[in-house]
C-alpha cells in the first residue's frame, strides 16, 4: 500500500507531516499488506523515521530527480546509498 505522507504538491520537504505517524499506525491496524510512505520523503532521516514508525519502505522521487539534475548520477547514487543505510537494520 502507498501512504501519501502529505497533501499538496510533491517535492522535497524539510520535515514530515505532523499527523503522519498516527495515519501510518491507523493504516497498519487496518491491513497486513506492506506499507510504503512517499510524497515529500527527501532525506535519509525521513526514510528512517517512517520505517521506525512501522512503514515497510519509503518512496523517494523528487529528491532523486533533483540530485540527478544537480550533480548527475554520482549524486543520485550517493543519496540512494544514504537512504539504504538509513532504513536497513543491518546498516544502522
Amino acid at each position: 500500500m502507498y501512504l501519501v505522507s502529505t497533501t499538496g504538491v510533491t517535492g522535497t520537504r524539510d520535515r514530515l507531516a505532523q499527523n503522519l505517524q498516527q495515519r501510518l499506525e491507523l493504516l497498519r491496524s487496518l491491513t497486513d499488506k506492506p506499507i510504503a510512505v512517499g510524497f515529500g520523503i527527501s532525506q535519509p532521516e525521513h526514510a528512517r523515521q517512517v520505517v521506525d514508525w512501522g512503514a515497510d519502505g519509503a518512496i523517494v522521487g523528487s529528491a532523486l530527480v533533483a540530485r540527478l539534475a544537480e550533480g548527475g548520477l554520482a549524486e543520485m547514487t550517493s543519496l540512494c546509498q544514504r537512504l539504504k543505510r538509513a532504513i536497513l537494520p543491518e546498516s544502522r
